[in-house]
């Protein structure tokens, strides 16, 4: 209930002049992104969820806990072994995952100038990978009632 009280009273001050931590702010993009993602602004939920997904996933790694994209690598590998084929390499793996992600943030060359994605499905994929970054980094997941209510609608 406090969490919920004070990132509604940090958004709603836009923190001018205040200090706050990035996994803070990262909760404050995740909750954005779902509600923009509950809006079908898929985009703008894409966007926010990578920021949030990367900056929870840097405290999981900080804590010396795998995240979200090498838990997804270590899935290839095993299911390559499975198949009989050579195992992924690591950079090949994150950059699929990180594709529209990335692609968002950065313009690229000047021949890409379009983007093709399923943007909801690319979207709600961030956004479960930056909750799954948090349950990594904290063993919880966020006390947040938008958040939850996302978790308790689509992981079912």
């Amino acid at each position: 209930m406090a969490a919920t009280f004070l990132l509604a009273w940090a958004v709603r001050n836009h923190l001018t002049g205040h200090r706050l931590k990035k996994d803070y702010l990262a909760l404050i993009q995740l909750r954005r992104a779902v509600q923009l993602f509950n809006q079908g602004d898929y985009v703008c939920a894409a966007t926010l969820a990578g920021a949030a997904e990367e900056l929870f996933g840097r405290v999981a790694e900080g804590r010396k806990r795998p995240n979200a994209l090498a838990d997804r690598e270590h899935f290839w590998t095993q299911f390559a072994g499975e198949v009989g084929k050579p195992p992924p390499i690591k950079k090949k793996v994150w950059e699929a995952h990180n594709r529209l992600r990335n692609q968002l943030k950065h313009y690229g060359s000047v021949d890409s100038v379009w983007v093709t994605a399923d943007f909801g499905f690319e979207a709600a994929d961030l956004i479960d990978r930056a909750i799954r970054n948090y349950w990594l980094a904290y063993d919880k997941l966020p006390a947040d009632r938008v958040i939850n209510h996302y978790v308790n609608s689509h992981w079912t």
